[in-house]
């Protein structure tokens, strides 16, 4: 499936789905970098679909569900997200106070809703079946929260506490089974009832949040240190690389380039992603929280490796440096990845469990997503703690991704020669 260049549309699914669950993505705890930080939410998706199986007609043929965690690690996700858009019946939305203040679940719920208005919907909002997740603030009345309170009208604990909490406390577990089929009932009465079939849905990052499209972002800074396909020489494969630091994939089977999964990590826990390139000492834009990913190859001759240096010399505490191995990791990644351990270590920046495991490296795709948004998380404490004042400016509309002036004006790149011992 391929956006539209015309309609900034996506085109659906050729199999429709019962349901789309949309969520505030969790901060990942420090220290626990593999405890998933939305399994509640995994688990009742899971539930939720088991229970959806059990009650539809085999004429229909449609799939359950979807839930974003599930999306191939190397697959093109913007897409895939776009395609389960098209295709669901119904829009499930788990309230929570994150859900109202995040920009991707704003922009779930509009990209749907066009869908709806596009197909001529009478009454678009009768297919949105809402879940109370996590109680809201006593002033915040959203469209929806009475057919949300309904779901678990036979049960008071889901009202006072959200269904999160009958889900993780075994004594609401009945509670929780009782609303999870009243759930599932709603959602294939109206697909069966009602049956839309996929359509096209607007261009996700164009879309503006239903709920709060003033609201101002945190800007979150994706730094990549990168050779480019003209400085790709022996040892490692041309297409790894393109004709910018922006192209890079390290690693085998990659839809999108690397750069394109951490800005992904990003807007999942509501920054604005600003990518930019290494380029001459003081030009990054350390004032704002952010990872710096590095290839080994980077440091293969003298003049890129002082660049490495002057450069790392120079990051704050709330920018992380990140040691991306590729794979398969062979003898000269592996010598220039200890030349560039050697520089971070003598900078005195690996002061953390989650910074030695960035130095460490990742060797796949999957250890990549996994460690990302630990380091988001670090990094947004390090600048809490740590980095300047700024200003709050409201920022309206979708989310851009913002370009910096790295990226518009690459500096050369360093040769993958061996440089001279």
């Amino acid at each position: 499936m391929i956006p539209d260049r015309e309609t900034g549309r996506t085109g659906p699914d050729r199999k429709g789905r019962y349901f789309y669950l949309s969520y505030a993505h969790s901060v990942p705890l420090s220290g626990n970098p593999h405890v998933p930080p939305d399994e509640w939410v995994a688990q009742l998706f899971y539930d939720l679909s088991g229970a959806v199986r059990e009650r539809a007609s085999p004429r229909f043929q449609l799939a359950p569900g979807f839930f974003d965690q599930e999306i191939p690690l190397d697959s093109n996700w913007k897409a895939v997200r776009s395609q389960a858009l098209a295709a669901a019946e119904v829009f499930v939305p788990l309230y929570s106070p994150s859900y109202f203040a995040r920009s991707l679940p704003g922009r779930e719920w509009a990209c749907f809703q066009q869908r709806l208005v596009h197909a001529e919907v009478a009454d678009p909002l009768q297919r949105f079946v809402p879940v109370l997740w996590i109680p809201l603030p006593g002033n915040l009345d959203r469209r929806g929260m009475r057919e949300a309170l309904d779901l678990g009208a036979a049960e008071p604990a889901y009202a006072e506490n959200g269904l999160r909490a009958l889900l993780r406390l075994m004594p609401y577990r009945p509670a929780y089974r009782q609303v999870v089929s009243r759930l599932a009932a709603r959602i294939v009465e109206i697909a069966e009832s009602r049956p839309l079939g996929p359509s096209i849905v607007p261009d996700i990052d164009e879309a503006k949040s239903a709920f709060n499209p003033e609201a101002a972002a945190s800007v979150f800074a994706v730094t990549v240190a990168a050779p480019v396909t003209r400085a790709a020489l022996a040892g490692r494969e041309p297409a790894d690389y393109g004709a910018n630091a922006s192209d890079w994939r390290p690693f085998p089977g990659q839809a999108l380039p690397l750069v394109e999964y951490a800005v992904r990590v990003a807007e999942e826990l509501n920054f604005a992603a600003l990518v930019t390139f290494m380029a001459v000492p003081g030009d990054p834009p350390h004032d704002r929280p952010g990872v710096f990913l590095i290839d080994p190859w980077i440091a293969a001759d003298e003049k890129g490796l002082r660049s490495l240096i002057s450069c790392i010399q120079g990051l704050p505490s709330w920018v992380l440096p990140l040691l991306i191995l590729g794979s398969p990791v062979d003898a000269k990644t592996a010598d220039y990845a200890e030349r560039v351990r050697s520089v971070l270590a003598s900078t005195g920046m690996v002061n953390s469990e989650t910074s030695r495991l960035a130095m460490v490296g990742v060797g796949s795709l999957e250890h990549f997503v996994t460690l990302m948004p630990l380091l988001a998380a670090e990094a947004e404490r390090q600048y809490l703690r740590h980095g300047p004042i700024r200003p709050t400016t409201a920022r309206p509309g979708p989310r851009p991704r913002l370009v910096g002036s790295w990226y518009a004006n690459p500096a050369p790149q360093p040769s993958r020669e061996k440089p001279d011992d």
